[in-house]
Order: structure tokens, then C-alpha cells, then sequence
């Protein structure tokens, strides 16, 4: 919540040379582990000495760090930096045009809140939070996104991660019960705001068993859609549902997904079945066998990979 709080505190105070400051450190990094003040200079078309000036001021506004090493001075965006970036474009795209300070969901690398279009429409902006202490645990989520991209920014690496769930929403969205995807921008994707609450965020008692077993159900029912389409989710769990308001379900945060064609598919999907049944006995007693509801996703991932 901190660096989404610290984005919406600066905002205000840009002006349109920090952006190109901004993008000028960005679009270096590419090239450099701390960017060249000349070369931000020479991005943003303004001499040495303002620019070093207007980095100083984002440096406070912690958008920026510096580093000075016996005479070289360079810069990193932060993710903060990072933040105030999405924004601007999808404001100046029309998608998103306020952010609230109210946090609505928080995930193992993400963070969510409420953002409203210029027409007045309440979105789910969501965004992208991978590195800091738990990067080598987050890289395990996201094999793909890390494989063969040595020396990888981490903003780059969240940036690939939104793309990648934008992509997902975008091909399941006609065909399953998943967010609707708005837009995407750097690390940060917009989607239809949910009235609603994720399974773990109940209690035991919100729920009779044999609600719950509907809810199974229905869950049950979207996932084998999604699984003979030739996906599977590969982080199912009562995090990732959502019980909206009016009774039905939504499976959410795709960013892990995988397409059946990989040979670890397999035992992900087997994992996410698990997953799902032991969550629903353990809470609600929903008493619903592996034996039972595996012979349907093994038959729908076989189709799915033309070996039915």
C-alpha cells in the first residue's frame, strides 16, 4: 500500500519534464544498471544542470535513487517511479482517470485498488510488486516470464507478468467466468471492478455446506471450460475465487497460468483439484471425492491436447 500511496502523493506535483525524466530513465535502464545523468539529460533535451535538479526533486519524491561513485552519477527508477509511469498513460489513454488510496486486495505480489474511468465506471486496478526480499520465491511463481532473460529489472519482470495475465483475461474472458480485462500498462492492469469477496476472506460460518457445495460446483464447472480450452490456472485456491454479491463465482489472478501443452501442466492441474477440494471439507465440509471429479479434468486436458 505504501509505494501505491507514495505514487498518488507525487503525482500532483509533476510536471511534463519529470515524466521525460522519468521515461528517460527508464527507457535507459535497457541499457544501463544506473543510467547516465547525461544520458537522461540528453533523453529529456535539457542541459545537465536542470536535469540533475528535477532528479534530485524525484529522488525526495523517492520515483528515482541515486548513486554517485568517484565522479559517476547514475539512476534507477523505483517502483514508485515505475507507478507514477502507468498512471500517466493510462490516464492520457482515457482508461483510468483517479486512483483511490483505498486498497482492495492484496496478493502474494500485487497489490489492488479502486480506480474510477473518466465516465464515472469503478475499475480494479492491479498492481504488479515482484523483487525486494522475496524475489527468489516470487521468480519460482513465474519460471516462463524469468527463463532466458539474464540480468532482467525486476520492474521489467512485473511488467511481463501483467502482460501475461492481461493475456490470459483477454482469451478466457469469452469463454469462462474470469475479471474482464480493460487495459494494461507497464506493470499494471485495469479490469471490471468486482462487488464481491474472495472465498478466504469469509468466515466458515458465511457459508452452509450446502452453499458451499454449489459454489464448488460452479467453480468446478468454470475451471474444466478453461482446461479444455488448453489452460490451466496452476495456482487454484479459495484466494483466487470470488463469491460476488450476487451469488456467483469469478475466478481470479491468472498470472501463473499455463497452457496444457506444457508436459508440467499435468501435475499443477492435479495440484489445483487438490487444492480446491481439501479448502471447501476443511471449511465447509463439503465432502467431495478426488476419485470422483479428476476422471473430467485428466479426459478435458487430454482433449485439450488432442490425445482424447
Amino acid at each position: 500500500m505504501v509505494s501505491k500511496l507514495l505514487a498518488l502523493e507525487a503525482y500532483p506535483n509533476l510536471r511534463d519534464l519529470d515524466f521525460r525524466i522519468l521515461r528517460g530513465v527508464e527507457l535507459n535502464m535497457r541499457h544501463h544498471r544506473w543510467v547516465p545523468l547525461e544520458d537522461i539529460a540528453r533523453f529529456a533535451r535539457v542541459d545537465v544542470e536542470t536535469a540533475s535538479f528535477r532528479l534530485g526533486k524525484l529522488d525526495e519524491l523517492s520515483l528515482v535513487r541515486r548513486r554517485s561513485d568517484m565522479g559517476y552519477i547514475g539512476y534507477q527508477l523505483t517502483i514508485h517511479g515505475y507507478d507514477v509511469l502507468a498512471m500517466r498513460a493510462l490516464a492520457r489513454k482515457g482508461v483510468v482517470e483517479a486512483i483511490s488510496t483505498a486498497q482492495i486486495g492484496v496478493g502474494k505480489d500485487a497489490d489492488v485498488y479502486v480506480g474510477v474511468t473518466p465516465t464515472g465506471e469503478r475499475v480494479a486496478v492491479k498492481f504488479n510488486r515482484i523483487g525486494g526480499r522475496t524475489a527468489s520465491r516470487k521468480a519460482a511463481y513465474h519460471g516462463d516470464v524469468f527463463q532466458d532473460k539474464r540480468h532482467t529489472s525486476w520492474l521489467y519482470v512485473s511488467r511481463l507478468i501483467a502482460k501475461k495475465e492481461y493475456d490470459a483475461l483477454v482469451l478466457l474472458s469469452p469463454i469462462a467466468k474470469v475479471p474482464r480485462p480493460i487495459a494494461w500498462n507497464r506493470h499494471v492492469l485495469v479490469m471490471e471492478f468486482i462487488d464481491g469477496m474472495e472465498l478466504a476472506e469469509l468466515r466458515d460460518t458465511d457459508l452452509s455446506t450446502g452453499k458451499a457445495k454449489e459454489v464448488l460446483e460452479a467453480v468446478l464447472g468454470e475451471y474444466l471450460k478453461v482446461v479444455r480450452f488448453g489452460i490451466v490456472h496452476s495456482d487454484m485456491s479459495e484466494f483466487n475465487i470470488v463469491l460476488k454479491d450476487d451469488g456467483d463465482i469469478l475466478i481470479i489472478d491468472w498470472a501463473q497460468y499455463t497452457t496444457t501443452a506444457n508436459p508440467e501442466s499435468y501435475e499443477l492441474l492435479k495440484r489445483d483439484v487438490t487444492v480446491l477440494l481439501n479448502a471447501f471439507r476443511r471449511r465447509w465440509g463439503v465432502k467431495k471425492r478426488f476419485e470422483d471429479v479428476w476422471p473430467d479434468f485428466e479426459r478435458a486436458w487430454l482433449e485439450s491436447r488432442g490425445e482424447a
